[in-house]
């Protein structure tokens, strides 16, 4: 297994993984990507809206190997905007 280095970005700060992860193959290092970006998401949903939060992955050379993101938006339709003000 090799190791790599998910790198998280998102409009307020950078963090570089030191640590890593050991990975079987592409499929494990693209799932390690995407369930990163979700639960980074689904912590702060509010933090996300409009906002591009992205995982660059690293491999042991540094060389950069896959690059996720996952951008998250709301839009209230009009019917939408007044059951929510009857419904309050």
């Amino acid at each position: 297994m090799a190791r790599f280095f998910f790198d998280v970005f998102d409009p307020r700060i950078t963090n570089y993984d030191l640590d890593g992860i050991e990975c079987a193959d592409r499929a494990a290092v693209s799932e390690e990507a995407l369930r990163a970006l979700c639960e980074i998401a689904a912590d702060e949903p509010e933090r996300y809206l409009d906002q591009n939060l992205r995982v660059v992955v690293r491999d042991d050379a540094h060389r950069v190997v896959m690059t996720a993101s996952v951008g998250l938006t709301a839009a209230w339709h009009a019917e939408g905007e007044q059951a929510a003000r009857d419904a309050a």
